[in-house]
């Protein structure tokens, strides 16, 4: 089934708890009163449908614009990074399986939502254009089409590589994609931040979202491709999403308390320190972290703090994670080895009691070789369980 603004499925009774049906052009939200209710988190999953500039014009071409002093779009010159030309066949296909593999995992699981951690098209984003459109519908709206899929909505989040197009990229994700499907969901406002709660039977979780780009100094500079009227203006009103963060989590009295967004604070390719306003926040009320960003799987614990990582949806690198070495105590679980990173999501059961968070990772067979085994890829490699509540 083709999904889009006139494909709207509005449904009655869902997966434990209760939709109530809405008014058309609003988005889909996820069921309330339920004991317990699972989610997926998921991440850097956005690769189908991009073609990057040809060898050409990026080799050859791209270098005597340089030359001749003319301005070369930051969009232009993401869609010649080398890198990424090299992933994209195989990214693709990873897109591909590993969507199967969580559609698979959470009919098992009964998934009611899906929180993703940003990243959601590669290489350089999408705007309301023709291309846009049709990259929106190739590698979200049709990729996650089946299934559970079908009748769980999406609470989103900006990376990066959604940013890269300035202000048209973040105002197609923000207000345009939430009414041409109605699964993604970017909060109420059409801001880039945002909060929502998950109501189960007697308990309450805050997810703030916020977008992380907007806080590192690194994207300030101007051979940044992430450089823009977007970025620059979001950096110097920084302070209103550490403003917003501190008072959506004040004037919560949910049992749990979620900070939602790209970057990681803790890592083991690299920490964004730039992250410490919203991490004071975080730590003050005894909240969980989920982010992505870095393409591999991982769980940290810092200052009693979680740290979730997932960011493998789409081409996992295994020197995101160290190459499953672990550096520190901090590191609790690394998805990767010397060869690759594992494929994979997290999903979160949340009830009154606790917040079990389990690690799905899929196994790596190609051509004879399984570069990650995993002998049980439908029962989670790692979990660990949150009991102390939030403040």
């Amino acid at each position: 089934m083709v999904r889009g603004v006139k494909h709207v499925l509005i449904a009655a009774a869902y997966l434990g708890g209760v939709l109530a049906k809405r008014p058309h052009g609003k988005s889909l939200v996820a069921p309330v009163g339920a004991e317990v209710l699972t989610v997926g988190v998921i991440g850097d999953y956005g690769w189908t449908g991009w073609t990057p500039a040809p060898d050409h014009f990026c080799l050859e071409v791209l270098p005597a614009l340089k030359a001749a002093n003319i301005t070369i779009p930051t969009e232009v010159q993401n869609d010649c990074d080398p890198g990424d030309k090299a992933y994209i066949t195989n990214a693709t296909a990873l897109q591909t399986d590993t969507a199967s593999y969580v559609g698979q995992v959470c009919s098992m699981k009964n998934c009611s939502a899906f929180v993703s951690v940003g990243d959601n098209f590669y290489d350089s984003g999408v705007d309301f254009t023709t291309g846009g459109i049709l990259r929106f519908q190739a590698a979200w709206v049709d990729m996650y089409s089946q299934g559970v899929f079908d009748y769980a909505p999406w609470y989103q989040c900006l990376g990066n590589h959604d940013v890269v197009k300035g202000q048209s990229g973040v105002d197609f994700e923000t207000k345009v994609a939430p009414l041409y499907d109605d699964r993604w969901y970017f909060g109420t406002k059409g801001h880039p931040y945002y909060s929502y709660d998950l109501k189960g039977k007697d308990w309450t979780a805050t997810f703030v979202v916020v977008d992380s780009d907007c806080f590192l100094s690194s994207y300030q500079k101007n051979t940044s491709v992430y450089y823009n009227e977007y970025t620059q203006k979001c950096h110097k009103d920084k302070h209103v999403q550490v403003e917003f963060l501190k008072e959506e989590f004040e004037k919560s009295t949910a049992d749990w308390k979620f900070l939602q967004l790209h970057h990681p604070y803790i890592s083991a390719a690299g920490n964004n320190t730039d992250l410490l306003p919203l991490i004071e926040v975080v730590e003050k009320h005894n909240g969980i972290v989920l982010n992505g960003h870095d393409h591999c799987l991982a769980h940290y614990e810092y200052n009693n703090t979680n740290y979730i990582l997932s960011g493998a949806a789409g081409y996992p690198q295994a020197g995101d994670c160290n190459n499953g070495i672990k550096t520190g105590p901090f590191a609790k679980f690394l998805a990767a080895n010397a060869e690759t990173a594992a494929s994979g999501f997290v999903t979160m059961d949340i009830s009154k009691t606790s917040v079990n968070v389990e690690y799905h990772v899929r196994d790596m067979q190609y051509l004879n070789n399984d570069l990650y085994p995993v002998q049980h890829d439908l029962k989670p490699l790692y979990s660990f369980e949150i009991t102390q509540h939030s403040k």
